[in-house]
């Protein structure tokens, strides 16, 4: 499971990468990059 998770945030981590590197403006991008870093950080945050 733990592969699992780890294998999903460096996928969201490299999409956003690609969203940013298109993106022209750049409030959006600052803001997609923060919702998606929020995503992956939930994801490898362990929850006991």
């Amino acid at each position: 499971m733990e592969k699992r998770k780890g294998m999903s945030a460096f996928t969201i981590i490299v999409i956003a990468l690609i969203i940013g590197l298109f993106l022209k403006n750049v409030k959006l991008g600052l803001i997609i990059g923060l919702v998606l870093g929020f995503l992956a950080s939930g994801l490898l945050k362990t929850r006991r």
